[in-house]
């Protein structure tokens, strides 16, 4: 066997170790389309909107031990990626100014300078996103159910698709790693997908 077939053999298997160790088994031979649920997460300056298929807005998904979980990701600034969800999804979305009314009921308002004005800033600024999912209080990947970030730029043209497997019980905090201005601290969901 030629050093190269050895070489790709390796990575092929080095890489679905890797990914079945963070939980991942979309895009793995065999995985198949055995999915329990969908749900749609689109990432905004500061925060994240679920939703699951027929459009309807969830504030927090409940998983069975086992389950697989399709998460489609985008940046709701992402045009393009928008466009290519389903009409259900895409209609449902809250607009901007919505979507900054919620950021004002859940962030304290800046010590100085203005709230909308930061925002606005933000968005000029660091347009792009994340999203992680990982086991409720921890900062760190440490098992479970968890989802290593994926980049929301805003120039995707696709929303992202991974399947997940709920491995473990527990809560799972949906969280944005991408600086993205005054909110970013507060740009995720705890407690957002639970496995019983």
């Amino acid at each position: 066997m030629s050093p190269t077939v050895q070489r790709r053999e390796l990575l092929t298997a080095l890489g679905a170790g890797i990914t079945g160790l963070s939980g991942c088994v979309g895009n793995l031979p065999g995985s198949g389309d055995d999915i329990d649920r969908t749900i749609y997460v689109g990432g905004y300056h500061w925060g994240f909107v679920m939703l699951d298929a027929g459009g309807e807005e969830q504030e927090r998904v409940n998983l069975q031990r086992g389950d697989v979980l399709r998460v489609v990701a985008f940046n709701t600034g992402a045009n393009q990626a928008v466009q290519a969800l389903p009409a259900s999804v895409r209609d449902a979305l809250p607009d901007h100014e919505a979507l900054e009314e919620r950021n004002e009921e859940r962030i304290p308002p800046p010590s100085s300078g203005d709230f909308h004005e930061l925002l606005e800033e933000a968005n000029e600024q660091y347009p792009d996103h994340s999203l992680a999912i990982i086991p409720s209080g921890q900062v760190h990947m440490d098992g479970g159910m968890m989802m290593h970030p994926v980049a929301l730029p805003q120039n995707a043209t696709r929303p992202l698709v991974r399947q997940l497997s709920a491995t473990r019980r527990g809560d799972y905090t949906l969280s944005c790693l991408t600086y993205c201005g005054y909110g970013h601290a507060y740009m995720e969901i705890d407690g957002g997908i639970v496995v019983t």
